[in-house]
């Protein structure tokens, strides 16, 4: 009888045994609408969700109006698919059948819309129901989250509290720890934290991950780390990555590896995500040897195929100044994805390789891959460090138009720090005077940076007044103000400059060096006594400088002041902190290793003068990764080929704010 086979279709639906429920539906000799809801629920909760659908759809052809529980469960497969055409059709079939105001389906009619990013939708069905259960509330907070609408998501679990329906759905705490890990908010987070608690759900796996995700976020690793220690049945691997990234973020790349190792002690797989984090701190630390054993683990586990470990490699090799190596990854990849397409571009932009970079950006637009906002930061950041600014401004203004993008503030920062390195400073500032939104300080310290190089008082005072209006505790402002009247030689207006940080007690950012070697930092300032090795590095220095100069090598001491002794000039640019660190790579590494230095300062053209003449002379790759772009000195060349270098020296550097 159609009683006995519509419970049997059941029992096997439940069962996961799809095929047999299938063949007990398609034998019978005419389904009743018991049947056909039976089915359909059925096949929504073994995930067969497009079978759901169709069998919706035939349920419908065969004449038969839907049940609640038939249009619930279609709702349901229409939000796992995050298919907004269908379900429309069945909010429609629900306010023809009045259905749309039954809690179960428009709950998930709700999900359907939130989670296809139709967040007005899902507001104007949640909006419109009579009653509210755990479930509508979870749908609409998971589709805030889910969506970016972060603030949004921490108010509807506040309503929700409100309502006394919190504490019964641990689901409804994941959602909104996800929008308080995404807001950074710390505050928000302990309080759910507490709620967690109070409902006794702390030590549930998936709640447990996101309160190491949301305090990892929110960069509180200590209570991340206290959170994963709680865990009776030892760590897995989600709750580790999210405490991993989390120090990576914060630049504790040394507590990363230490988890990475731990979650290897306890048998634990990382997975895509761990790897990509990990060798994500060793690109922002550029630790080649670290990130390259990284890169034989993900080989070894075949994970080397998924797009964001390929990219994050890509990104790595590329800080640690081995563009070769990105490009080769890059050309090893088998399907390239957006993802792909930005690392390399992003690689080519930090070197100043401009054409390369619009090169990739053609082949991206020609595959049929379209770019996002990072592309265009990207390209335009190439095209600024390379001084192709024709071209620059022709993707700018293309943005729009070809895909559709809007500038955003860092778009424009870029066009004004193109300007400004082309040293064409009258139509940077005709640029941001026509600008629809106020420049960034961003773009104001690229402004006075350029006015810094090329001495242009007026516009640099200008660009100096609008950079302490939104950040008055930048201290780059008065030592950039110090370098442009340096450069003029108005001294009196440099001793007042100083005499006013004293009086403030505004202190400059010194430079420092690091470079890796023998497994350890070291780290060098500017006339750096303290290293153990300081006799033989700086023995190393006065024959470095002897043999430069007899290859053509001088001193440029415009920066100085007027009145020193250019024996004296000379010797303070001799023991600039990116000088020490290559003369102490020298007689510490190996000769076929590539010397990698990082800084905190943009090199001064001084020292990008001498570590070229040192480059040929000692027959070494050198990589500077300064906080502005990557020199890469070679055979008496840089690979920026001279583009705009900076001309000062370390005690009157400039703050850009750029991210290396």
């Amino acid at each position: 009888s159609a009683f006995l086979t519509n419970h049997l279709i059941t029992m096997y639906s439940h069962c996961a045994d799809v095929r047999s429920a299938l063949r007990l539906f398609h034998a019978m000799p005419r389904p009743n609408l018991v049947s056909w809801t039976t089915l359909i629920s059925g096949l929504a909760q073994n995930s067969m969700h497009r079978d759901a659908l169709a069998a919706f759809a035939s349920m419908r052809r065969a004449g038969l109006a839907p049940t609640q529980f038939a249009l619930s469960s279609a709702a349901r497969s229409a939000a796992a698919l995050a298919a907004p055409g269908p379900g429309a059709q069945l909010h429609c079939v629900g306010v023809r059948l009045g259905f749309d105001g039954e809690l179960f389906v428009a709950s998930n009619l709700a999900d359907m819309y939130s989670k296809s990013g139709l967040l007005a939708d899902a507001c104007r069905v949640f909006d419109q129901m009579p009653h509210k259960d755990t479930v509508a509330w979870t749908a609409m907070i998971d589709g805030y989250a889910k969506n970016g609408s972060l603030e949004k998501a921490a108010l509807a679990f506040r309503d929700m509290k409100r309502e006394g329906l919190v504490g019964t759905d641990q689901h409804v705490y994941c959602s909104v720890l996800s929008a308080s890990g995404g807001l950074k908010d710390g505050w928000l987070g302990r309080t759910i934290h507490s709620a967690v608690v109070k409902a006794g759900f702390e030590l549930e796996v998936a709640v447990r991950n996101a309160l190491t995700d949301m305090y990892a976020k929110a960069a509180d690793m200590e209570n991340a780390a206290r959170v994963v220690k709680i865990d009776p049945g030892g760590w897995n691997v989600v709750s580790a990555t999210s405490l991993i990234d989390g120090y990576v973020e914060t630049d504790s790349v040394e507590e990363a590896l230490r988890i990475f190792l731990e979650l290897q002690r306890q048998g634990v797989e990382p997975n895509e995500f761990t790897f990509s984090s990990m060798i994500k701190g060793c690109a922002t630390q550029a630790l080649l040897e670290q990130g390259a054993q990284f890169h034989a683990h993900v080989i070894k586990t075949n994970i080397i195929g998924d797009s964001f470990v390929s990219s994050t490699l890509m990104d790595m090799y590329g800080k640690c100044g081995l563009v070769s190596l990105s490009v080769q990854l890059f050309n090893e990849v088998e399907h390239h994805t957006d993802i792909a397409w930005n690392a390399v571009i992003n690689v080519f932009a930090q070197h100043g390789h401009g054409r390369d970079a619009i090169q990739a950006f053609d082949g991206m637009t020609s595959s049929g891959i379209r770019p996002n906002h990072i592309t265009y930061v990207s390209l335009l950041t190439a095209c600024s460090h390379a001084g192709l600014v024709d071209d620059g401004l022709k993707y700018f203004n293309s943005m729009k138009s070809a895909h559709g993008i809007e500038a955003k503030e860092e778009h424009y920062s870029c066009i004004i720090d193109m300007y400004g390195r082309a040293g064409r400073l009258a139509e940077a500032e005709k640029f941001i005077h026509e600008m629809p939104i106020k420049p960034s300080v961003y773009g104001w310290c690229s402004l006075l940076g350029a006015c810094r190089m090329r001495g242009n008082k007026e516009l640099g005072e200008f660009a100096a007044q609008k950079i302490m209006e939104l950040e008055p505790d930048n201290t780059g402002v008065h030592v950039s103000l110090s370098g442009i009247y340096a450069s003029l030689g108005q001294w009196e207006d440099v001793k007042a400059i100083r005499k006013l940080m004293r009086d403030s007690r505004i202190k400059k950012l010194p430079g420092f060096s690091w470079v890796d070697a023998n497994n350890k930092t070291h780290v060098f300032s500017s006339e750096d006594w303290s290293h153990p090795q300081q006799k033989k590095i700086y023995k190393k220095l006065e024959e470095l400088y002897e043999r430069i100069k007899e290859e053509g090598y001088v001193p440029d001491t415009r920066s100085l002041p007027s009145n020193l002794e250019d024996t004296a000039k000379e010797r303070i640019l001799r023991y600039h902190s990116e000088r020490i660190a290559v003369a102490f790579a020298l007689i510490s590494m190996p000769a076929t290793k590539p010397i990698i230095v990082k800084k905190n300062l943009r090199i001064c053209v001084d020292c990008h003068s001498a570590l070229k003449f040192i480059s040929k002379a000692e027959s070494r790759d050198i990589i500077v990764r300064d906080n502005s772009r990557f020199h890469h000195f070679a055979e008496g060349r840089c690979s920026c080929e001279d583009y705009c270098p900076v001309k000062k020296d370390e005690a009157l550097c400039n703050l850009l704010h750029w991210p290396a």
